[in-house]
């Protein structure tokens, strides 16, 4: 038997139920398959099943505490007036308040990128752009329904009004488009 969950936490589960889709930068759409019990260090922890929305042959399944949701990457997905607010954030460069959604990270991560102008030599900053790059647009096409592509091109046509064109930005977010 489990132990019974704070109320926030089982607020928040049935929250994510309810919507059934969690979103990952890399591993992308996620649908929650189910939900299943296991035992770590002795102890029965419920966990969610997921199963990348898009089909594969390997039939890859991530098992990820509830517990341990936040710090997995996965998330559940931003609103269409959230997405909206991003793209207006790279307009502006401004937020209008403090945005703890995963999302809100990969958008600024590429906005301060953005604004650096230079080349960065930073192997791992240029990781993290990627990583940003393809999350956001991933997630933008997916919330939007639109392209890859067509996400990446309202990034960049937004990023133009608050910064000059950044070469590394926009091959990040080119390449975001081609996955």
């Amino acid at each position: 038997m489990l132990p019974e969950p704070k109320t926030g936490n089982l607020m928040r589960r049935k929250e994510i139920l309810k919507k059934g889709l969690l979103y990952h930068a890399v591993h992308g759409l996620c649908r929650i398959d189910r939900m299943i019990q296991q035992n770590h260090s002795g102890e029965k922890v419920l966990c969610y099943s997921l199963v990348p929305n898009i089909g594969n042959q390997m039939r890859i399944r991530f098992i990820i505490g509830t517990h341990d949701l936040e710090a997995s990457g996965f998330h559940t997905l931003i609103s269409i007036k959230e997405a909206n607010e991003i793209l207006d954030y790279f307009k502006t460069g401004a937020s209008r308040a403090a945005q703890t959604h995963p999302a809100w990270t990969l958008a600024q991560n590429i906005l301060s990128f953005s604004l650096e102008g230079a080349v960065s030599k930073d192997q791992r900053k240029r990781q993290v752009l990627k990583y940003s790059a393809k999350g956001l647009v991933g997630e933008l096409a997916f919330v939007l329904k639109t392209t890859l592509k067509q996400a990446s091109e309202k990034i960049q046509d937004n990023l133009r009004k608050t910064s000059k064109v950044n070469l590394v930005v926009t091959s990040a977010l080119v390449e975001a488009a081609d996955d």
